[in-house]
């Protein structure tokens, strides 16, 4: 009888700790989905009002001053407020032919490739009544981590002399990976003080995901078992009538897991987190 009441007990507690991490992970990804549609709406802002001001910043050949045209990119993102804050992990100019001459940073991955080649979609920019235009997809030197399926999402406005004339293209953007660490980064401090709200005795273990369709996106520490183990669920399903939660067995590990579509980055598009207890 004793033997019985111990496990009960330890079941029990198993399916506390499983409801716990699942209200956590809800509670985190209802946090998260805003700070996504901000960061979206400052990179949507802030590029075409950030194109303007580099038209007058680079050089009639701004490929002849290589230099000169980071200074120009980065004197750009200073002088408007919401690229000051954008979260994108790449910014840099490109000639009228996609290729890019510079990045504001160093080492520059980007140098010398094409965006349009690697983001057909991104061709639209040059229409002459073009403003910003958006694209996913997959960039070698974009990447957020040497190894393991990544994605990008880039947006790209025409840079244009007083005559209208095209002298390139502002593009920018991030990496799925590295934004889910970022993400990963902000929400430590959400859970933190969840577990000081709820009283508990160590800080939940938590991973958080960018999805889109049916891949989701760790930062670069998350093991793909429980990468996998999210994609399984089919989280565009999941959430198509809103917010979804529950629990997931990974390695012998409860999981708390949620997710939340984020329409503002694209409408198959949302946030996950997995969170622990135990």
């Amino acid at each position: 009888m004793l033997t019985c009441a111990l496990v009960a007990a330890l079941v029990s507690a198993c399916q506390d700790d499983g409801k716990t991490s699942q209200k956590q992970a809800a509670e985190l990804c209802a946090k998260l989905a805003p700070i996504v549609a901000e960061d979206v709406g400052q990179v949507r802002t802030g590029l075409p009002v950030g194109s303007q001001t580099l038209a007058t910043l680079v050089d009639t050949d701004p490929g002849a001053n290589l230099l000169g045209l980071q200074r120009a990119i980065a004197g750009t993102r200073a002088s408007v407020k919401e690229l000051g804050f954008a979260k994108s992990t790449f910014f840099s100019f490109a000639d009228p032919s996609g290729t890019v001459l510079r990045s504001e940073t160093d080492p520059d991955m980007l140098a010398n490739r094409s965006v349009l080649a690697s983001f057909p979609e991104l061709r639209k920019v040059l229409a002459p009544d073009s403003g910003l235009v958006e694209a996913f997809g997959e960039m070698q030197e974009m990447r957020g981590v040497r190894n393991g399926p990544d994605l990008q999402w880039v947006a790209a406005h025409p840079v244009k002399a007083s005559d209208g004339e095209l002298k390139g293209l502002f593009v920018t953007g991030w990496s799925f990976r590295a934004y889910a660490y970022r993400l990963q980064e902000a929400a430590k401090r959400e859970v933190a003080e969840i577990a000081k709200r709820d009283g508990l005795k160590a800080t939940p273990l938590l991973y958080v995901f960018v999805w889109k369709g049916g891949k989701a996106y760790g930062g670069p520490e998350t093991p793909d078992v429980n990468t996998e183990a999210l994609e399984k669920l089919d989280l565009p399903a999941k959430t198509a009538s809103g917010p979804w939660s529950g629990t997931l067995e990974i390695a012998g590990r409860t999981f708390g897991a949620a997710a939340q579509r984020t329409p503002e980055l694209a409408a198959d598009a949302g946030v996950a987190a997995l969170s622990s207890t135990l």
